[in-house]
């Protein structure tokens, strides 16, 4: 009876620490399964922090400004930067700057060339009243007064900068398509005169009527 007793109890023992093994096996195989699972989701953290950074950097555009501005110079900004806002990063309007011929609300563009124009004859002063050194961006916008003057001896009407008056002007613009190009530059410039068969209304028996009109 002693014996079988004794049997028994080191069959239980053997049977905890068998057990006991098993066990230990089992919570190192989950921890191995839990340290994978920490690591996969941190490198995943890891790519998409790459992932993000790439983005923001190919989501920013360069711009290069001159004319009447304070500070011309190529500015680095975002993609739905308007116009007054690079005007604001390059120090603000010299006090002779032409806003007539500019439109401050319109978009611009990766790589694009913007020139601010001045009156002629009126001397060009910085915000802290001394008068600005004539430059390369100087002689740069006497040619586009030129080119202004040019065009409005010949009559030609700038789709970019004029009024809806002036618009109305050209055959086969009236209120309503006169009112959707200059909707449509707020937002977008006219790099060429066939742009504005881009304006909704406007096809190409309105645009051959016009385009010996028209300028920009």
């Amino acid at each position: 009876m002693k014996e079988n007793a004794v049997n028994r109890i080191r069959a239980f023992a053997g049977d905890l620490a068998a057990d006991r093994k098993r066990m230990i096996r089992i919570m190192l195989i989950i921890l191995m399964i839990l340290a994978a699972l920490v690591l996969r989701v941190h490198e995943n953290n890891k790519s998409d922090i790459t992932i993000e950074d790439k983005t923001s950097s190919s989501e920013e555009i360069c711009v290069d400004i001159g004319g009447a501005v304070v500070k011309p110079g190529v500015y680095t900004v975002g993609p739905d930067t308007r116009l007054y806002e690079v005007i604001e990063m390059a120090g603000g309007l010299l006090s002779n700057a032409d806003t007539d011929s500019i439109n401050r609300a319109e978009y611009v563009e990766d790589g694009e060339k913007i020139m601010i124009p001045s009156r002629s004859g009126l001397q060009q002063f910085s915000p802290e009243g001394e008068s600005a050194e004539p430059s390369s961006a100087d002689n740069a916008e006497a040619a586009d007064e030129t080119a202004a003057s040019s065009s409005s001896a010949s009559n030609l009407v700038n789709i970019n900068t004029a009024s809806k008056d002036e618009l109305k002007k050209l055959s086969g613009i009236g209120d309503v398509k006169a009112e959707k190009i200059i909707e449509y530059r707020m937002n977008n410039r006219f790099r060429s005169k066939e742009d504005i068969k881009k304006v909704e209304g406007i096809g190409e028996a309105t645009y051959n009527s016009i385009k010996d009109l028209i300028t920009v």
